[in-house]
């Protein structure tokens, strides 16, 4: 987990360097507009907690994107600075197997999230709130569902980076890099999982376009 997240500081330090350095727009220390629109996204992800004995954790990818809208509201109208908020169909994975044996299986859930997020000139930070839809275990040769009614609702803290690719008088697409940690467990109580409930960590790469509305 700490490996993901200083990579995606350094990514996000990186970009945020070379965005400042190439742009040369007069309206550079200006905010953004209030805006709206669709995003895009694909993660990946491993299991940060522990796992049970005999079990090796490995990284698992989404079975789909992650779609959805993002609202970006400025704070202050001199500096990039403000509140920006996703609304997701959201997807994780992580795959496990077995240590003495070739058997694996990636674990892949689903979540209604709403992810509130500060934002300054180019880095976010924000906690994300997942309602779960349900999840599934894929082995080689079947799969078998993971009750929602077992899953947790998510709390998971996000740290990233959002970048302008490109703006006009409409409107603005950006690109954006987030790595995410589960606070809580995944599993609910209920289910006495203690110390080897699971905590997903993720990756997210994605594509939004804020649409302005002003």
């Amino acid at each position: 987990m700490n490996r993901i997240i200083l990579l995606v500081i350094l990514v996000v330090f990186s970009i945020n360097i070379a965005h400042t350095q190439s742009s040369k727009r007069v309206f550079e220390k200006e905010n953004y507009s209030i805006g709206i629109g669709p995003l895009l996204a694909y993660k990946m992800g491993v299991n940060a907690a522990d796992p049970p004995q005999g079990i090796k954790n490995g990284l698992g990818l989404a079975a789909m994107p992650d779609f959805g809208l993002s609202f970006y509201l400025p704070l202050n109208p001199d500096d990039k600075m403000g509140l920006l908020v996703d609304a997701a169909y959201a997807n994780y994975a992580y795959l496990q197997k077995f240590d003495n044996s070739n058997t694996e299986w990636t674990d892949r859930f689903n979540y209604i999230s709403l992810t509130p997020q500060f934002y300054i000139s180019g880095f976010v930070v924000g906690l994300n709130i997942g309602i779960p839809l349900g999840g599934e275990r894929v082995y080689e040769n079947r799969t078998n569902e993971i009750p929602t009614s077992s899953l947790a609702t998510m709390f998971e803290f996000k740290l990233g980076g959002n970048f302008t690719l490109n703006e006009s008088e409409m409107g603005r697409l950006n690109f954006f890099i987030n790595a995410g940690y589960q606070i809580n467990g995944q599993y609910t109580d209920e289910l006495n999982l203690g110390s080897i409930n699971y905590h997903p960590a993720s990756l997210q790469l994605g594509l939004s376009y804020i649409f302005n509305m002003e």
